[in-house]
């Protein structure tokens, strides 16, 4: 996980932030946009094998923990990020992140095209770095995830 900074010029109207894809040097195939209504919103462990995919994740409005799983090794790496705070997860680590507010925005960029028979993800429970970390942000406040994530696929 790369943590990777891109200068945020804020006024009186708001803000906005010139990503230069250039500089990241991938193949861009997908942007997407992850609303999350509701803080403790859970997304993941998600991975692709065929193609794998590198995803540049960005918190466009809010705050998330973000977690990388190596998927040789288990190594978990995990980060606080705030508006404007972006990371790049490499193609051979599963993805996902805990919101920490409502009403929190996430764009990825994805470099390898979709492909749903090739979608893995790794339940957020066996995962022990996870599973700590999510409970401590969350403590007592129940967990919004989707069937999907909860059991794995």
């Amino acid at each position: 996980m790369e943590r990777i900074n891109h200068k945020t010029f804020k006024d009186n109207r708001g803000s906005y932030t010139p990503i230069s894809t250039t500089e990241l040097d991938l193949k861009w195939t997908q942007c997407s946009i992850s609303v999350n209504d509701k803080e403790f919103t859970f997304r993941g462990l998600h991975y692709q094998l065929n193609p794998p995919q590198t995803k540049y994740i960005k918190v466009v409005q809010g705050s998330i923990v973000d977690f990388a799983v190596d998927l040789q090794t288990g190594e978990t790496d995990y980060v606080v990020l705030r508006d404007s705070d972006s990371v790049l997860i490499p193609n051979d680590k599963a993805h996902g992140f805990l919101t920490l507010e409502p009403n929190t925005i996430v764009v990825y960029l994805v470099e390898g095209e979709y492909n749903p028979e090739s979608e893995h993800s790794i339940v957020w429970t066996t995962n022990p770095v996870v599973k700590d970390v999510v409970n401590i942000y969350r403590g007592n406040h129940p967990l919004v995830i989707s069937e999907k994530d909860a059991i794995g696929k």
